[in-house]
């Protein structure tokens, strides 16, 4: 059997087949973010998931949180990796963030039963 990239298996917002868009609709995270920033200046990061169970047998278990860097040779810079416990945590949280330049924050939540979801907006900084 071929291995395949790790890309190919994470679920990106609007890449979803149609027999997904039940489960897209409850597994990929919202991101709510300003844009454009002023170059200095940290921006909050709003991560939720809605509608998805919180239970033991089923929960979204972490998020993790990557910043695709214009003009960076090497990325992305992973930001943040929050874990969560089902029944106590919610799937929401704040971040603070204070891009250097302009790029793509990129969001990932993962399902211990559906598997890995992506969202992705564009953060543009200005001077």
């Amino acid at each position: 059997m071929e291995s395949r990239s790790l890309g190919r298996l994470i679920r990106c917002e609007g890449e979803v087949p149609q027999e997904l868009s039940d489960k897209a609709r409850t597994h990929v995270p919202r991101v709510e973010v300003q844009s454009p920033v002023k170059k200095g200046e940290a921006v909050t990061v709003r991560i939720f998931v809605t509608e998805h169970p919180n239970r033991p047998d089923h929960h979204i278990e972490f998020l993790d949180v990557y910043y695709e860097e214009d003009g960076r040779q090497f990325n992305p810079i992973h930001v943040a990796h929050v874990r969560l416990t089902p029944e106590i945590v919610e799937p929401y949280v704040e971040i603070r963030i204070r891009p250097r330049a302009s790029g793509w924050l990129h969001v990932v939540a993962y399902c211990n039963m559906h598997g890995l979801w992506e969202a992705v907006r564009r953060i543009e900084v200005r001077d």
